[in-house]
């Protein structure tokens, strides 16, 4: 299993973007491998639309017999999708309309497209979710047309949509996936600091697939970043970053080479990548009007790191550092000194450029000798810091060497009385019980309210690392009884499994009989609940009691999180329970998303993560109004 099958494909005509705009491009307009696999991919999703725009755009002769089959298979297409109306209850005009939207946009049918959306948006009738709904696909037609203006709007329009009164519905889901649009209409208006940190909010988990393969937004993200961000914030928000240090590695190496080449000062190997990235931007249309800028700043960029650690410099130093020739390091400084983006200046007769601090100084008059001051400051201050460091790192190998020599001299004299080996870690919990929920679900939108339909629960001893009882129970849902076809194949569940089965207070009530009666959470048999992320505990179970008027026990309101236990033990943050197991290299056991199956799952990751990494279980995360009690318990210590 490689990083692509984890991950759902985006839809071809929106990969077809780019290959349709590198054909208007001079360098690419006899590229016949470019021309053919365009066109393979138009054939084979029968995009006439597409096909008849790009041969009248590029007067390539139409084959008529091809055009024609594709049309026929279309016609078959449609046909299914009104005939499968029939069994909807909804009224006409909103019969599988994203069925058909979709479809129009794989065709190539932009207005029709268009038309579907706008009749949904109008109708106000419909559901705040399925409004949001027609707004993405409206801007994801916005971004093949390559319309920054429309863009705008439509992210106005979501916006108003989720804030609005009618938009109970919107959920964390479809706020995600708004930062993910918003970070493209951002590079299509160069907001670059505005996309990068969208872009790093998203990643984690990022689901947009729809609009952007996950490997764009790597890239996306790398190029906005680079060119915003301080030296200090990447190395906060780049190098420690687990997640994207992984994307990189496997989605995209020659970005990842890219990076550091700058951020390690190697200056000439990040010219040379700077001149990739340009061809870069140059065939990719929203990017296009910005390659200029872009590439200008970046330079600007690299010339303002390297000046930062020197007083002086030789031009030829320079020269020799980029890899260019010391009359073009000349030019470009002189031009960049110029426009007030170097704070330097060019000694002609000694060949040298001196540095000036920016702060205290006036740009348009010669650097005086506060300004030197200044500068002298500033570098004495960054070398007493480095010192420092190196002291403290000093420090700690010499605190490692003397106990090193202590445990030697002890092993000596007296040899029986050391362990040899790996000492486990002492676990502060003696029972974890690894819980999962499964809930009511619709397609498209969000269900309200959801509710727990399965309540699995295992106690897994931490003295045997063996699982020893199991709680599980299927529940009947009060508001939504009905289950969807959507939700059953997701989790497996029929509606005959919850009919019989008692609503949610009497099943949470055996469960919390079933937690005393093994005495769980009793004095010296310390527990603590364990779930794959957040959305369990600090969501759906305290909505869930708080609408159906059921007390919540205050062990509830702590847990861990296993996805941050996860990261803490191999440095790699989980994009869910399947990404958890790949990593592991586990096969799935069961269904994904069946309750009991994810909770056996999980046992599976945790006994790895004890017995491989030795992992101390903690509590990772809490109910925020138990957090706010404690900060103001402590405000005064």
């Amino acid at each position: 299993m490689n990083n692509s099958e984890l991950y759902p494909k985006t839809p071809e005509h929106i990969l077809l973007i780019k290959p349709r705009f590198k054909l208007t491009l001079k360098e690419f307009q006899n590229d016949d491998n470019l021309k053919k696999e365009y066109l393979d991919t138009i054939v084979h999703g029968n995009m006439t639309h597409y096909y008849e725009d790009a041969c009248k755009e590029f007067d390539w002769e139409i084959d008529e017999n091809l055009l024609s089959t594709m049309k026929h298979e279309n016609e078959i297409t449609l046909q299914e999708l009104e005939s499968s109306d029939n069994s909807t209850l909804e009224s006409p005009e909103k019969m599988n309309w994203r069925e058909k939207f979709e479809f129009y946009c794989k065709i190539g049918d932009l207005d029709r497209g268009t038309d579907i959306a706008n009749t949904i948006l109008e109708d106000e009738s419909n559901s705040s979710s399925a409004k949001i709904d027609a707004a993405f696909g409206l801007f994801r037609i916005s971004y093949i047309r390559n319309n920054a203006c429309s863009m705008e709007k439509i992210i106005t329009q979501i916006t108003n949509l989720m804030e609005g009164s009618h938009a109970s519905g919107s959920n964390w889901c479809c706020r995600n996936k708004l930062k993910v649009y918003e970070a493209v209409y951002c590079l299509a208006t160069r907001n670059f600091p505005r996309a990068a940190s969208l872009l790093l909010e998203c990643i984690p988990t990022f689901e947009s697939y729809e609009l952007l393969p996950f490997k764009e937004v790597v890239e996306y993200t790398v190029l906005s970043g680079m060119i915003s961000l301080s030296r200090s914030d990447l190395d906060s928000q780049f190098n420690n970053n687990g997640l994207l240090q992984q994307a990189l590695l496997t989605e995209t190496p020659r970005y990842r080479e890219y990076f550091y080449t700058f951020y390690d000062c190697h200056y000439k190997d990040f010219f040379e990548n700077l001149g990739w990235i340009e061809s870069e931007f140059k065939s990719n249309p929203l990017l296009h009007p910005h390659y200029r800028y872009y590439v200008r700043e970046m330079r600007v960029k690299a010339y303002s790191q390297l000046l930062q650690a020197y007083r002086t410099i030789n031009l030829s130093r320079m020269a020799t550092e980029f890899g260019v020739t010391e009359e073009y390091i000349e030019q470009e400084v002189a031009r960049f000194i110029a426009n007030g983006k170097l704070y330097c200046k060019i000694d002609k007769v000694a060949g040298m450029i001196v540095t000036v601090s920016a702060a205290g100084c006036n740009r348009s008059q010669a650097p005086d000798a506060s300004c030197d001051r200044g500068l002298i400051y500033q570098n004495t201050i960054k070398k007493g810091d480095a010192l420092l460091n190196r002291l403290k790192k000093l420090s700690q190998q010499l605190l490692v060497r003397i106990h090193k020599i202590m445990a030697h001299r002890i092993l000596r004299k007296y040899p029986r009385s050391i362990y040899k080996g790996t000492k486990e870690v002492q676990q502060y919990f003696k029972y974890l019980l690894v819980l999962d929920f499964e809930c009511t679900c619709k397609k498209y939108e969000q269900i309200e309210p959801q509710e727990i339909i399965e309540f699995p629960c295992a106690a897994l001893s931490t003295q045997t690392w063996e699982v020893e009882d199991v709680f599980h129970r299927y529940i009947k849902p009060t508001f939504n009884p009905q289950l969807t076809s959507f939700c059953t194949n997701l989790t497996g569940i029929i509606q005959d499994m919850v009919d019989d089965e008692p609503h949610f207070p009497e099943v949470f009530a055996t469960f919390c009989d079933w937690l005393k009666e093994h005495n769980y959470f009793e004095e010296g048999n310390d527990c603590a609940f364990v779930t794959c992320g957040d959305w369990d505990l600090k969501s759906m179970l305290p909505s869930q009691c708080e609408r159906e008027n059921v007390q919540l026990p205050e062990q509830f309101k702590k847990w861990i999180n296993l996805k941050g236990t996860f990261c803490d033990a191999t440095e790699l943050y989980p994009r869910s329970l399947k990404d958890m197991l790949f990593r592991l290299s586990l096969p799935m056991h069961g269904k994904l998303h069946s309750g009991i199956c994810d909770v056996q799952n999980m046992v599976k990751i945790i006994q790895v993560l004890h017995s491989d990494y030795n992992v101390q279980f903690k509590i990772n995360n809490v109910q925020s109004n138990i957090l706010e009690t404690y900060m103001k318990a402590n405000q005064n210590i």
